[in-house]
């Protein structure tokens, strides 16, 4: 099945012809099966002076679809929104219905929606699931703007560029074994991170292993700020052998502040002397197997 124009030139012409709306593309959307994928949040965009995310929810054993708008500012009103999956065939979107609800007095983000908005096999013989290439989208029709609307693609990247990350840490006796300490910032996706490492254990850890963990930070080039999935392998370089020590771990980094993730318990402190540690040089690394990457467009 093929679409009677790019990809690209839908986007466009939907943001120019549909003022107030949002439109999230999800990219690789097989691969959210593959690494057990069940939510994906857009980054947070502006309908109408007020701040929304739109949430995918992926349903592996149902094999439907379901997607929320949730908003992010406290709120207590009556709207009428429209939530719906894009043709990539023609001019049209699923439901066209619009939805009245009110979102009570919250300090919480509230979200409404559609539980089960479209089988799988419906996605793909409908037109709306083309080339691995799915749109989803959020409206509020009965509020005037004359502001174009917005756009934003998510993409699940395998081995991306760079993906392998070693930092050296020389004369490792003089760091300061009580304190954690970082390697240089480097870029992965459209996000910077840092390798952390204590020494000699963190919080429940102290004292019985080296804890080693992957800080995810801020973003490049004005990437959206959404919620970063990772899977990514942590590796401590045997120097002699090359039989490194390795754990591999999967999880979602946050959008909004430094997030870290790793392992407490990484290495017993009775491994950290040869093979690993040879001439006062330790060699931690991580490789990402997989990262999510977000982009307007």
């Amino acid at each position: 099945m093929s679409r009677p124009i790019p990809i690209e030139m839908m986007v466009q012409e939907f943001k120019k012809n549909h003022t107030n709306s949002h439109l999230f593309k999800i990219d690789n959307f097989s691969l959210l099966t593959k690494y057990e994928i069940d939510c994906i949040e857009s980054s947070v965009f502006d309908l109408c002076g007020r701040k929304w995310k739109i949430l995918v929810n992926y349903d592996e054993d149902e094999e439907h679809v379901s997607i929320f708008f949730e908003n992010q500012d406290p709120l207590d009103v009556e709207l009428e929104y429209q939530v719906y999956v894009v043709s990539q065939l023609k001019a049209v979107w699923y439901p066209k219905a619009n939805v009245k609800w009110d979102f009570s007095a919250s300090s919480k983000p509230i979200a409404k929606g559609i539980t089960n908005l479209m089988s799988l096999d419906d996605l793909k013989s409908k037109g709306f699931l083309i080339e691995d290439c799915c749109m989803f989208g959020a409206s509020l029709p009965d509020q005037k703007t004359e502001r174009p609307g917005t756009a934003e693609c998510f993409s699940l990247i395998e081995k991306p560029l760079n993906n392998k990350v070693t930092w050296m840490m020389t004369k490792f006796s003089s760091f300061d074994a009580e304190k954690a300490h970082q390697s240089n910032e480097f870029i992965v996706g459209n996000r910077k991170w840092r390798i952390e490492v204590h020494p000699r254990g963190h919080e429940e850890a102290k004292g019985e292993s080296c804890s080693v963990y992957l800080v995810g930070e801020g973003y490049i080039n004005n990437a959206p700020k959404t919620k970063t999935f990772a899977k990514s392998k942590l590796r401590a370089l045997d120097q002699v052998n090359r039989n490194h020590l390795e754990a591999t771990d999967s999880y979602w980094v946050d959008e909004e502040y430094d997030d870290t993730n790793g392992f407490m318990e990484f290495m017993p402190l009775s491994k950290l002397c040869e093979p690993y540690l040879v001439k006062d040089k330790f060699y931690v690394g991580v490789e990402f197997e997989v990262i999510s990457v977000a982009k307007y467009v």
